[in-house]
């Protein structure tokens, strides 16, 4: 049921988890606890639809290359980014979890088999599509992959029935974090605003901070300053590790054999580098995804490819002439991004009308970013010359030396990850593996800012299976928690 946020106190007798964010996250835990029958109080800091008031705490400041204005690149209202999510999905690769030979912090403490019986739960929660098995293509060094291409879910109009009748979870709108008090080890209270000034203190066996990619990181480093780094004590990495999946449109192909592909069937084929050959390369992992061109774009190639290849050229004609299939396809790609330390959440100067400090994004791509995205190219251009089922164009900037990646266009998918790194220790990362901050033993993250590297592909299936495995984890502590009553009380 829905609670107004100052009369938290009056409807409130006792809270299992307080869950800080009603984005895919906050809203699977709360669905999910509920469902195990326990009480949760569901906080989400905007309103029920958008409203300039919540949008503009979002409003920050980005350093280095070029990057989606903060404002625009997430919402902040009950469903979170969800309300404009193109509903794309599949889960990490396997070896997405492991140390790459490129880069050693690739490396997860957990690995995707922890996540996996989870794969079935975030499928209904999400409204999504099972996918096909990914496999091989003959004689490449690339697979065909594919993503859930539903319908997109927006996730409070999915769950909206849910969170209206439950009588186990209540939902308070315009409630935003501003405070956590830590005491022998556990957080104690969390402070709430709303936006007419007024404050609640919320007291529970359990908090989750699932507020996003961006803020998670900065809620925690304020939080932390204001408790005097008592609720993170190791912070060397706390906003941190910060990535996206950098995207661009990167060349055109033209397929003598589309079937090769599968290209003759259907209008977007997916492809991505084997493991073998991200060890081999030197490269990270890589989304090619290849849209089908119409005839007169097709031609409109062949007749490009003349100037350069006319012996080719002239072979095409022959295999028109026979009525053999040919396509082209405009090359987009989504590839991973380096996990960094100097890629990173800061606190800005400037307050929001909280009174929380801004967010202040430094982000710049490395030298293994561009290696991978050209090596990936490179495979792909070698197989089809290779076989003789097609050619590939680069776009000119990938033939650089260093490459220079675009600053216009796609530049990155909106995705919003790292920042409060799982890891083994509390020197490597923020929260253990069971997404338990290292120094507090009742205070949990959930959402991508856990990944700890990124893959190729969305984050959004990966995170609500992170968010399911957590809700099991709270499950078996809540059995052995006493039933005391824990109120909220204003201040």
């Amino acid at each position: 049921m829905y609670i107004d946020f100052r009369a938290i106190s009056e409807h409130q007798d006792g809270i299992d988890v307080c869950i800080i964010g009603a984005g895919a996250a906050g809203i699977s835990m709360a669905v999910t606890l509920a469902e195990q029958g326990h009480s949760v109080l569901l906080c989400e800091g905007g309103d029920a639809d958008y409203s300039e008031r919540s949008q503009e705490c979002y409003r920050g400041e980005t350093v280095g290359d070029p990057y989606i204005p903060l404002y625009g690149a997430r919402l902040r209202y009950l469903g979170g980014s969800t309300n404009h999510w193109g509903g794309v999905c599949r889960p990490l690769d396997r070896y997405d979890f492991t140390a790459k030979t490129a880069s050693s912090e690739t490396a997860w403490p957990i690995g995707r088999d922890a996540l996996e019986p989870y794969y079935n739960a975030a499928v209904s929660l999400l409204g999504l599509e099972t996918t096909p098995a990914d496999y091989l293509i003959t004689n490449a060094a690339l697979k065909r992959i594919y993503f859930s291409l539903g319908h997109p879910t927006r996730m409070k109009e999915k769950h909206a029935a849910t969170l209206s009748e439950s009588t186990t979870i209540q939902c308070c709108l315009t409630a935003n974090l501003v405070a956590l008090e830590t005491q022998n080890g556990k957080v104690t209270t969390a402070t709430f605003r709303n936006y007419q000034g007024d404050f609640r203190q919320v007291r529970a066996h359990y908090f989750v901070l699932a507020c996003g990619g961006i803020e998670n990181s900065r809620l925690l480093l304020w939080c932390n300053q204001q408790a005097q780094g008592q609720l993170i004590p190791e912070d060397a990495t706390l906003g941190r590790y910060w990535m996206e999946h950098p995207h661009a449109t990167v060349g055109k192909a033209l397929l003598f054999e589309p079937a090769a592909l599968g290209l003759d069937d259907e209008y977007n084929v997916f492809l991505s580098p084997t493991a073998d050959a991200i060890a081999s390369r030197q490269m990270l992992n890589c989304g090619l995804r290849l849209h089908r061109m119409n005839a007169e774009a097709t031609q409109e190639l062949i007749d490009e490819l003349a100037d350069q290849a006319p012996t080719l050229a002239g072979r095409i004609s022959t295999w028109q002439a026979q009525g053999r299939m040919i396509h082209g396809a405009v090359l987009r790609a989504a590839w991973e991004q380096e996990p960094r330390f100097d890629n990173r959440i800061e606190l800005s100067d400037e307050l929001d009308t909280l009174g929380v400090p801004r967010s202040r994004l430094v982000w710049r791509q490395s030298d293994l970013d561009s290696h991978t995205i050209r090596e990936s190219m490179l495979l792909l251009g070698e197989y089809l010359r290779d076989n003789e089922v097609g050619r590939l164009q680069m776009e000119d900037w990938l033939a650089d030396t260093p490459v220079h990646l675009p600053t216009e266009g796609e530049i990155a998918g909106r995705h919003h990850m790292g920042g409060t790194r799982m890891s083994m220790n509390p020197e490597d990362g923020i929260v253990n593996s069971d997404c338990r901050l290292f120094a507090q033993d009742n205070f949990y993250i959930a959402g991508s800012s856990l990944f700890a590297s990124v893959g190729h592909a969305n984050p959004t299936l990966t995170l609500v299976q992170l968010a399911l495995r957590l809700c099991d984890h709270l499950e078996s502590r809540l059995a052995q928690t006493p039933s005391e009553a824990v109120a909220a009380r204003p201040i």
